[in-house]
């Protein structure tokens, strides 16, 4: 009985199509050593974005690098690289026109990976904050302070790389005394997998 359970399983896995590009690759558990590559890095040049702000409308088209970091993943087999990023989003907006009030913030996050000269958007997050008010108030107030982490798991060709995080203005309501994004931390652990 437990013969036949095996060729069952035999078969099945000849028939397969391989996950990598040869056989010797996907029996590589054999080859690798006891102990695998580890790197971990910090952001290089955090740097707070703040929006500019004309008469109480956040001005448009404003983009702002949060911070990078670099790591050399040359030497890996089959690297993966764990991004994590934090900040907190901070902001003051008021409407006091008409019988419905609105503040909104729209922003969207990028992380670029720059890899053998190219740029490329490797994920994009978005942050939106809205509330509408339909209701005989004088004036609406928000204040503000929300963190916003993400975390990304990636897996670029072994070479040297960099990742940078991106922040842009997308879109805006009401009338602002600040907006800010503060206290960036951009991190990577970067591991071979074999």
């Amino acid at each position: 009985m437990n013969d036949s359970k095996y060729l069952i399983q035999s078969e099945a896995d000849m028939n397969r199509a391989p996950i990598y590009e040869d056989y010797d690759d996907f029996r590589h558990k054999d080859k690798c050593p006891k102990h695998k590559d580890l790197i971990l890095e910090c952001g290089l040049k955090p740097a707070d974005a703040f929006f500019e702000i004309d008469d109480g409308k956040v001005e448009k088209g404003q983009v702002f690098v949060l911070d990078r970091l670099r790591i050399d993943a040359t030497c890996m087999k089959k690297p993966v690289v764990k991004i994590e990023f934090s900040s907190l989003i901070v902001f003051e907006a008021e409407d006091e026109k008409g019988a419905e009030h609105e503040v909104e913030v729209d922003l969207l996050f990028k992380l670029i990976r720059v890899s053998n000269g190219e740029k490329e958007v490797v994920q994009s997050w978005r942050y939106l904050y809205e509330i509408d008010v339909e209701n005989n108030i004088d004036e609406l107030e928000v204040e503000m302070s929300q963190p916003f982490t993400v975390t990304l798991c990636d897996k670029p060709v072994p070479c040297a790389l960099e990742y940078i995080m991106i922040v842009e203005g997308v879109d805006f309501e009401g009338e602002f005394d600040a907006l800010r994004v503060v206290k960036p931390e951009l991190s990577a652990i970067a591991q071979s997998q074999c």
